[in-house]
């Protein structure tokens, strides 16, 4: 008995208790943002899960937090992982509207210490649109040996980047036509809601026949995916049919913002194959009203004109019609904003309105002394473009402080308003405690909390 005595002890001792192995869960990233996707289709991302403890890890199920975006979903994840093992946590992302979407998934585990371990998910439903501007290149008569060149534009509208598959001639039109695009085109050409890019046609027919083709461009708008510029040379009218006439209206954009104390610039492009332009009888029109602003086709068959615009969504429309009654028309929607009322501004971390900004750790923004917005967890994070309602005028306060060491930073911040308006704010800053991080700078010791950003900017727009 007395030889068992001390083994039982021991036993018993709370300090001698042996070490489970424990897993530990570590998924990458931690924030899974799914960028730009389009309207109809989807994009499905995998994250790293890995364990990095001794023990085996079980996945118990992974599911989305409340409020967490209905366009997220969760595809797949390992259900177990044994030590030093990794596997792939697969969400999916398939927007139905414009705008951006978040969410929280919270994996379920055996962890003992943090059995749920958070991902965020974020995305931005998009909607790109191409917009080819003139539609029509009609170069008329042109001998063999000779050649005529003329240009339109490509931009991209709506929202999101517009990527373009290709840009081919379809059919035999290649044989007489060329394409020269800007010295930096790549297939596939990515383009910025609101920039724009211009392509050069050269028409140099080997014969005297009609020559009547398109340059055709595959790209992601949803709503027009293979839009094309209609080429026309050396054409031969038919007497015996009479074809309505071809109208566009070339400005403005789709989508462009106005106030209604500007004086908005209509300009269009008609062309008739039966007709000398000079006889089509043409008006302009806002919300299906006559507007009285002169409509007069000029010899190569331009038209423009200066107006005032109703407040709101407003169709603006070009109208024309031939001597025998067919009509031709084109049309865009535009937004007028009342200038006595406060107008929508986002601000942003780049050149677009959908760009995010960085900020280690705290930023808050002031409109006119008001707090509009106020990140303030005491963490860096990256956040997506802020919307508010301002006047120009109106004194925008930034304040950015560096809670806790070694980082502090934030983005050059850009005021956008409209389609194509913006005001660069502050210039950014990026500087480190700790020297194996990219803004390391030796010069720079806190103290945290300290204020690295704290200015007044003017709002200058419109």
């Amino acid at each position: 008995m007395h030889a068992l005595l001390p083994l039982l002890l021991v036993g018993c001792d709370p300090d001698q208790q042996l070490n489970v192995a424990e897993p530990e869960l570590v998924v990458e990233p931690a924030t899974v943002d799914f960028g730009e996707v389009v309207l109809g289709t989807y994009a499905e991302v995998g994250a790293v899960v890995r364990n990095e403890g001794l023990g085996t890890l079980r996945i118990d199920g992974a599911a989305l937090q409340a409020g967490s975006s209905v366009d997220l979903n969760i595809i797949s994840w390992p259900e177990e992982l044994a030590a030093h093992e990794e596997g792939l946590l697969v969400v999916q992302y398939a927007p139905d509207v414009e705008g951006e979407d978040w969410g929280t998934l919270d994996v379920s585990t055996n962890q003992t210490d943090t059995p749920v371990v958070p991902v965020t998910l974020t995305g931005l439903g998009v909607k790109p649109c191409i917009d080819i501007d003139p539609e029509l290149l009609f170069f008329g008569t042109v001998a063999p040996g000779e050649s005529v060149t003329k240009t339109f534009d490509v931009r991209a509208g709506c929202t999101g980047t517009l990527r373009i598959a290709n840009a081919v001639f379809p059919g035999a039109e290649a044989g007489a036509y060329t394409a020269a695009f800007p010295e930096d085109w790549a297939e596939p050409y990515t383009v910025r809601t609101g920039f724009s890019f211009q392509v050069a046609i050269t028409f140099a027919p080997p014969d005297i026949a009609e020559w009547v083709g398109e340059l055709r461009f595959t790209s992601n708008d949803p709503d027009d995916p293979t839009a094309a510029v209609q080429l026309k040379g050396n054409t031969i009218d038919d007497p015996l049919e009479n074809e309505p006439p071809y109208v566009e209206l070339t400005e403005p954009d789709v989508g462009e913002y106005f106030l209604d104390t500007q004086l908005v610039t209509l300009t269009g492009q008609v062309y008739d194959a039966d007709e000398a332009v000079t006889n089509l009888i043409c008006g302009w029109y806002a919300n299906g009203s006559r507007l009285s602003a002169d409509a007069t086709v000029a010899f190569d068959g331009s038209l423009a004109a200066s107006v005032e615009l109703p407040i709101g969504d407003v169709e603006v429309e070009l109208r024309c019609f031939d001597s025998e009654g067919e009509k031709g028309s084109d049309s865009t929607t535009v937004k007028v904003w009342e200038a006595e009322e406060p107008l929508q501004y986002v601000l942003s971390g780049g050149p677009t309105e959908y760009d995010y900004f960085q900020v280690d750790d705290d930023v808050t923004l002031h409109l006119n002394g008001v707090v509009v917005f106020a990140d303030d967890n005491d963490t860096k994070d990256t956040l997506p473009p802020l919307k508010f309602e301002a006047k120009a005028g109106d004194v925008l306060h930034v304040t950015a402080v560096d809670q806790n060491s070694c980082d502090a930073m934030l983005d050059p911040l850009v005021l956008h308003w409209g389609t194509g308006q913006s005001q660069d704010l502050n210039a950014g800053v990026c500087f480190s405690a700790c020297p194996d991080h990219s803004c390391y700078d030796g010069t720079y010791a806190g103290p945290w909390p300290g204020v690295i950003v704290d200015e007044e900017f003017v709002i200058a727009i419109p």
